[in-house]
């Protein structure tokens, strides 16, 4: 995969189609089984098929139900970008994430400390991987803009994961921070949006593209939701 994450979401909506990115997450603190017994590998399969332009993969095996081989097993059966998305610390975890085939590595500046998360961004760009660095508040958002290099991407979660997204936050968190992200940086909001009108809301925010996990993979036809989410941007 030679296509960087932030060139796919903004590819997509350049080429007129819809710029969904799906969360695959065995398990949802919140909303319970997700996966359920259907295998993981077919599922990324379906939503390539479906139309959407990344793909992000839960690791995170604790609170989500997820694993690196899953990560490995997924983006070796698709042609899309990957994101590894797990409370990633140390540069070994950067180094076990290019080896399983991520093209985008997640760093949530919430559950990693100002000291150190300067290093792990520089050891993801150092490895040709692309840091999709997450935020939840302005003060996130501002230190991730003082980042060396620039963000290309930034991931606006609409709820909070260290409350592991129980909370009722909407897309009015990405109303309020995507009009400070200075052009040029793409724009992911991620997190509840069930809705074409959540969709419409955070693509009128600025958002390049979206993230969504829950509304996805809890359908018995997700690439019929796929195309009902795409009505938000009129696709």
């Amino acid at each position: 995969m030679s296509e960087t994450f932030s060139r796919a979401i903004r590819g997509a909506r350049e080429n007129g189609r819809f710029p969904l990115v799906v969360d695959i997450k065995p398990v949802s603190p919140r909303d319970g089984a997700l996966v359920g017994s259907r295998d993981p590998v077919d599922l990324a399969k379906e939503l390539e098929q479906a139309g959407v332009c990344a793909l992000s993969v839960v690791t995170e095996g604790e609170h989500f139900g997820g694993s690196l081989q899953m990560l490995r097993d997924i983006a070796s059966a698709v042609s899309l970008p990957v994101l590894r998305k797990d409370f990633l610390r140390l540069p070994a975890d950067v180094d076990a994430s290019l080896e399983a085939g991520a093209a985008a590595v997640l760093i949530t500046l919430s559950t990693i400390s100002e000291l150190e998360s300067p290093g792990l961004y520089r050891r993801i760009v150092s490895l040709g991987m692309e840091p999709l660095v997450e935020v939840h508040t302005a003060a996130e958002l501002h230190f991730a803009l003082g980042l060396t290099p620039v963000p290309t991407i930034i991931g606006i979660n609409n709820r909070d994961i260290t409350r592991l997204e129980k909370d009722d936050g909407d897309v009015g968190i990405t109303e309020t921070l995507a009009p400070i992200v200075p052009d040029g940086v793409t724009i992911l909001s991620e997190s509840a949006m069930l809705t074409p009108g959540d969709v419409s809301r955070a693509f009128a925010a600025g958002a390049h593209g979206v993230l969504i996990g829950t509304a996805v993979l809890q359908a018995a036809d997700p690439a019929a939701v796929v195309a009902k989410l795409a009505r938000g941007l009129g696709g």
